[in-house]
């Protein structure tokens, strides 16, 4: 369980952040001991995938937004739909987790991650090998406690400065037309983490002293292979 984890709405257009706190104020929140079952159930396919050059790329990075912070977004919708950059990060990501937030969508039925494309698998990934679904994780904010199906891609890597694509189809199709409306009616959450990747000054720095310390043993074994051996008794007796 998840204790303490700041939460934001953001809209990757404008920028746009928002406290957890103000969506639960203006919306119609159910406790999670009250949920009555619901009538139907929705599945949403978590996609991870290299860039897509038919979508927009961003020109700004996902390192707007701090590791292990949760960042939270409408989905699916068409116009949203653009690559993302591994950008301002420092970080190769190495652990990408997508939330769902049925508590706070505009859906009457229950939202789950399922297998949309009918391939027998949850998920779709060519960085990560590893992709693990919890339908049933609890998320802790604040004292509150909120249904938050998780999925959790690790095995692999997205590298500093790689674009990417994700998304979520669902099952049934639950996008929205730009000549309806800008927002989809899931509120999709995700955070990640990675492995630092040091600065190309570093790199260098490090590569240059490495250098200088190949050049000095060289230097060291050349002078010792040219200085003349003591002899005794005489020239050509060599002293053992």
């Amino acid at each position: 369980m998840i204790t303490d984890t700041t939460l934001s709405v953001f809209s990757i257009k404008n920028m746009n952040f928002k406290n957890i706190g103000t969506l639960v104020a203006s919306t119609a929140v159910s406790s999670l001991l009250s949920l009555s079952p619901a009538a139907a159930v929705i599945l949403v396919e978590p996609i991870l995938t290299t860039a897509d050059p038919s979508l927009p790329f961003p020109d700004f990075g996902i390192g707007v937004n701090p590791p292990g912070e949760i960042l939270v977004w409408n989905a699916p919708d068409v116009s949203g739909q653009q690559n993302f950059l591994n950008e301002g990060t420092g970080l190769d990501i190495t652990n990408i987790e997508l939330f769902l937030f049925p508590d706070f969508d505009a859906l009457s039925e229950d939202v789950i991650w399922g297998d949309v494309d009918g391939d027998g698998h949850i998920g779709v990934s060519d960085f990560f090998d590893n992709i693990e679904v919890d339908n049933n994780f609890i998320l802790q904010d604040s004292g509150q406690f909120f249904r938050a199906p998780r999925v959790t891609f690790t095995g692999g890597a997205i590298p500093l400065g790689a674009a990417f694509v994700a998304q979520t189809p669902t099952l049934p199709d639950l996008t929205v037309s730009p000549d309806v409306g800008d927002n989809g009616p899931l509120v999709v959450g995700g955070r990640y983490d990675g492995v630092a990747v040091p600065e190309p000054s570093t790199i260098l720095g490090l590569v240059s002293i490495l250098g200088f310390g190949v050049l000095f043993n060289k230097k060291s074994s050349q002078k010792t292979s040219e200085t003349p051996r003591k002899t005794a008794g005489g020239p050509g007796i060599d002293l053992i």
